[in-house]
């Protein structure tokens, strides 16, 4: 069973991620409110539409941005493309070019708009694709790994993007990824989903919480003339321990306490620890 009673809302203009490990029914959720793929049973209601239905007014509404999968044609610059979007989508002139412009002013490609799709650098033509995915207007944007295979500089310049979009048009969008960074960057609420079942639906803060007894010690240790660096999570009271466990075993340089990050959080929950 890929999905088993999955169910959850979201609010106008909330900015949700869904997290979990590779299998774990991300891909298929989004496809389901997409209208990609129908379920077996269960109901599925997006802006008051039956996605599987496929209806004119619905795909109108939505955005599907997957990362690394290609509409621009490869020899057109990006402009003919959006004016075949426009036709496409019946965009009325005024609105293409408001939303046109506001974007691409939003993402810095001002310039790149007329210059073939295959001359762009691979962060450039992420951005040009997310202009083609977003240039109708949609209420409910579908993010499934955006910033795949994006280097350090391009996925943070595409989180950005999505939060001041979030922010300007107001539109509900639901991230998926393995990213943990862009949805602590992101999100104030998070879905995780583990083997087709959900075991979390709320806030980072509050998940964060949750797990503030517990300690992630990172070491820098000197064991037969070299340097190993060593990251261990334990219950808070067990710092010491591991201290005194690694200062017998080699000479600890370095030594850091943190609370729990998000990573550390899923590492814990999907590994199955107690």
């Amino acid at each position: 069973m890929a999905l088993d009673e999955v169910s959850f809302a979201l609010e106008p203009a909330e900015f949700v991620g869904y997290v979990g490990l590779n299998g774990a029914g991300k891909t298929t959720t989004m496809k389901i409110l997409a209208g990609i793929l129908r379920p077996t049973s269960g109901t599925v209601s997006v802006l008051g539409y039956t996605p599987w239905q496929r209806k004119r007014e619905f795909l109108r509404r939505i955005g599907f941005v997957m990362g690394q999968k290609r509409q621009l044609w490869w020899d057109l610059p990006a402009a003919d493309f959006y004016s075949y979007l426009q036709a496409l989508y019946a965009i009325p002139n005024d609105k293409y070019k408001e939303t046109l412009g506001r974007m691409a002013e939003m993402l810095a490609v001002d310039d790149l708009l007329d210059v073939p799709v295959r001359n762009l650098s691979l962060g450039e033509r992420a951005k040009v694709e997310l202009i083609a995915a977003l240039l109708h207007d949609p209420d409910v944007v579908f993010l499934d790994e955006p910033t795949l295979g994006m280097d350090v500089l391009a996925q943070k310049s595409m989180r950005a993007f999505f939060s001041e979009y979030n922010r300007q048009f107001g539109k509900t969008m639901l991230l998926t990824t393995h990213s943990l960074s862009d949805v602590e960057a992101l999100c104030s609420r998070i879905i995780i989903i583990h083997e087709g079942r959900i075991l979390w639906d709320g806030s980072i803060s509050e998940l964060l919480r949750r797990y503030e007894d517990r300690r992630l010690v990172r070491l820098r240790v000197e064991r037969d003339g070299a340097i190993e660096d060593v990251a261990v999570e334990v219950p808070k009271g067990e710092v010491g321990r591991v201290l005194s466990e690694w200062s017998s075993l080699g000479r600890v340089l370095e030594y850091r306490e943190e609370g729990l990050r998000l990573e550390g959080v899923l590492a814990h929950m999907l590994g199955g620890d107690s």
